[in-house]
């Protein structure tokens, strides 16, 4: 039997690494090889789908709560301040450190990989991956930012705008 603890609750939105900004829709109990486990049930609208992350493992696994407002601030004075950053010579290893990062979860590594990518489009435009990751990075700060200030995803995103115009200038 699982008797790990709970950490989150039914309703409660989460960030899971791989695909953004959940619901945790409930907790589930399966059979798994003999051993009676629980899952967290987690619902991606947007994605319009469901996946199931194993209670003992969520932590390991990415899985954390939505940032506070004093996080969100943290993350807001990087991405206006954040100094560019030298890509590594070959694309490959940038690209396997790039989804390290995003595997991390962390919202100062993502917003680390958003201000180098919107640095580099500036100077040269990107590639089909690059241009991918970076709105699914930016997607992912909008919508975060949006649940912890309580605000449109609209005026997240217009946020974030401000903080890359005030590194501008």
């Amino acid at each position: 039997m699982d008797s790990s603890a709970q950490l989150f609750e039914p309703g409660e939105k989460v960030m899971y690494p791989q695909f953004g900004l959940g619901t945790i829709a409930g907790v589930t109990r399966k059979e798994v090889n003999g051993a009676d486990l629980s899952f967290y049930r987690l619902e991606f609208p947007l994605k319009q789908m469901e996946i199931l992350v194993p209670v003992k493992r969520a932590s390991e696994n990415g899985l954390r709560r939505v940032m506070s407002t004093r996080e969100v601030e943290q993350v807001l004075e990087y991405l206006s301040c954040a100094p560019p950053t030298a890509k590594p010579q070959q694309w490959h290893r940038w690209r396997k450190k790039t989804l390290e990062q995003l595997k991390s979860g962390d919202p100062l590594e993502i917003a680390k990989i958003f201000c180098y990518l919107h640095s580099l489009e500036g100077k040269k435009g990107l590639s089909f991956t690059e241009r991918k990751i970076l709105l699914q990075v930016e997607r992912m700060l909008v919508s975060e930012i949006a649940v912890a200030k309580q605000i449109t995803e609209t005026d997240a995103e217009g946020i974030i705008a401000g903080r890359k115009a005030a590194k501008r200038a």
